[in-house]
């Protein structure tokens, strides 16, 4: 079993063996992560500054992570809640999906719901 892991910036930064605990124990459960490099900032910041720039972070996770075939986790709440959300958002609102996803267009990339996000526990 294959996932992307959407790493958080405050774990990468400052909780380092939070990140090589979940990798050696994720490994005895025969669980793959993904580090997709292309992977940037949830957006959780930015959510009560600018709602669609939060939106359109998290959209691009999704996106790189649907173009890969691999569902998401992440070590942090924040993310799992910012993608978790906006994937919501994307699968119930055919208007919020079509304007975030002419956003992405412009990075050839798009959005097509069929990612799961799931929290690491």
């Amino acid at each position: 079993m294959e996932y992307a892991l959407l790493r958080c910036c405050v774990t990468t930064a400052s909780l380092k063996q939070y990140e090589l605990s979940t990798d050696a124990v994720l490994g005895k459960l025969g669980v793959d992560l993904v580090d997709t490099k292309e992977f940037n900032c949830c957006g959780y910041p930015l959510k009560n500054v600018n709602f669609k720039a939060h939106a359109l972070l998290s959209a691009r996770n999704l996106s790189l992570a649907e173009r890969s075939n691999l569902n998401i986790t992440s070590l942090c709440n924040c993310c799992y809640g910012s993608v978790k959300h906006i994937d919501h958002l994307m699968k119930e609102d055919t208007a919020f999906r079509n304007e975030i996803n002419a956003k992405l267009e412009k990075e050839g990339l798009r959005y097509d719901c069929g990612v799961e996000v799931k929290h690491l526990l």
